[in-house]
């Protein structure tokens, strides 16, 4: 089998996810390129044939910052990547929450989130945490490392009502069907 191309190994890391949240969660329905409330997702799950947990999933790609294009500023640091995107989680109603670190082309070390990245994903009440993941999708077989485990967040009427609609007008790209 030739070198993949990065939408591929893209679509792999989903895969991946799709695999962890299988594994994890009791009947899924899973969800790729969502849309919740306004913001593009790349894989969502609700658990329990779509009436239990969601949980939203944002990628941050791992770029090689050695290169760069000519003229263009370099690329922000995985860091502050990761800190915008719990920032952008934050407010997203769902009670599962990830930041996946995706590494498209690099075999260097997994990332490994400092302690106030750690911190930062901490609800302010205590009440929930963004899980940080880190994908690899090089290999033959694309894995799924938890950095940072998820903790709950607050469920609300808004998430299930949330959750109703999204089920009655999208279908799953996975689920168990009877």
């Amino acid at each position: 089998m030739g070198p993949t191309n990065n939408i591929q190994q893209f679509g792999r890391a989903k895969n991946a996810l799709l695999d962890y949240f299988i594994q994890k969660l009791l009947v899924p329905k899973i969800y790729f390129d969502a849309q919740w409330r306004g913001i593009p997702i790349p894989v969502l799950a609700i658990d329990r044939a779509g009436v239990g947990d969601v949980h939203a999933v944002l990628f941050v790609e791992r770029v090689n910052q050695s290169f760069g294009i000519k003229g263009t500023p370099p690329p922000r640091g995985l860091d502050e990547l990761v800190g915008g995107s719990i920032e952008e989680l934050r407010s997203l109603p769902c009670q599962f929450r990830y930041v996946a670190v995706y590494d498209s082309d690099t075999v260097d070390a997994l990332y490994s989130p400092p302690a106030s990245t750690a911190q930062r994903a901490l609800a302010m009440d205590g009440v929930g945490r963004i899980g940080i993941l880190s994908l690899n999708a090089i290999e033959n077989e694309p894995t799924v490392n938890v950095l940072v485990k998820p903790e709950r967040f607050r469920s609300s009427k808004e998430i299930v009502e949330l959750a109703d609609q999204y089920v009655a007008e999208h279908t799953a790209d996975w689920e168990v069907r009877a």
